[in-house]
């Protein structure tokens, strides 16, 4: 059995993917900003990752398998978009997926074996309107995974990725029910006709951890029912 980190691992995606693993029966430390966490750390913070990491390895053992999962939304228009939403983006996911892989990565590094799955979305490579700052700091993830892949893949720690399309959380049912976003328009969209659910992405996730993915590192699986894919129209598309 592994010790897996999750960070923001309290709600949607990230609250799926911890319980995939606790099924399985590993020991699972979930890192998340909100009160109540296990391990309550905002990963945006050098400080709090680091007393973090230690804190997990002293209290549960050598961590096996880190999953950058922590993600904000904001959707604004680009030209009036707040810096301070812009640089929380970009804080949360680019130097928060950075912060948690140096730390934990390090350690893995020293004992030659680890594994880092980093929670993409589709956003890193498909341009959503007015998701400015969560696209840019998708594409920052996929590039980090990338890099750290090459740098690391000699050294027993893989790096990858996966990428969800549109995924039935409890924020984007907010963004529906605010009339944000419309879900008619999202399966419009998306070839297999629905939204992906969490324990999906969960699956995903499970499958780039495991042993059976063994000689994969510096990838990305989509996760998107076909939207990537999509490039025809029809009346319904």
């Amino acid at each position: 059995m592994s010790v897996v980190v999750v960070t923001g691992g309290m709600r949607g995606i990230g609250a799926a993917i911890a319980a995939a693993f606790e099924r399985q029966g590993d020991t699972v430390a979930v890192l998340d900003v909100e009160a109540g966490s296990p391990f309550t750390c905002d990963v945006s913070d050098e400080a709090q990752v680091e007393a973090a990491s230690e804190r997990v390895e002293r209290e549960l053992g050598p961590v096996d398998v880190l999953v950058n999962n922590a993600g904000v939304a904001h959707i604004a228009p680009s030209e009036t978009l707040p810096a301070a939403e812009w640089r929380r983006s970009l804080e949360v996911m680019a130097t928060g997926t950075f912060l948690c892989s140096r730390s934990f990565g390090g350690r893995m590094l020293e004992r030659r074996r680890g594994c880092i799955v980093n929670v993409s979305s589709i956003n890193a490579t498909e341009a959503f309107p007015q998701r400015l700052a969560y696209c840019a700091a998708k594409a920052a993830v996929e590039m980090t995974t990338r890099v750290l892949a090459v740098e690391w893949a000699d050294r027993g720690v893989r790096v990858n990725a996966v990428a969800p399309g549109v995924t039935r959380t409890e924020m984007v049912e907010r963004a529906i029910a605010s009339g944000a976003v419309s879900e008619q328009l999202y399966v419009g969209r998306t070839p297999m006709g629905r939204l992906a659910e969490p324990d999906e992405i969960a699956a995903a996730v499970l499958f780039l951890a495991s042993e059976r993915a063994g000689f994969v590192t510096g990838t990305t699986l989509v996760v998107d029912g076909g939207w990537s894919a999509f490039g025809y129209a029809t009346e319904d598309r």
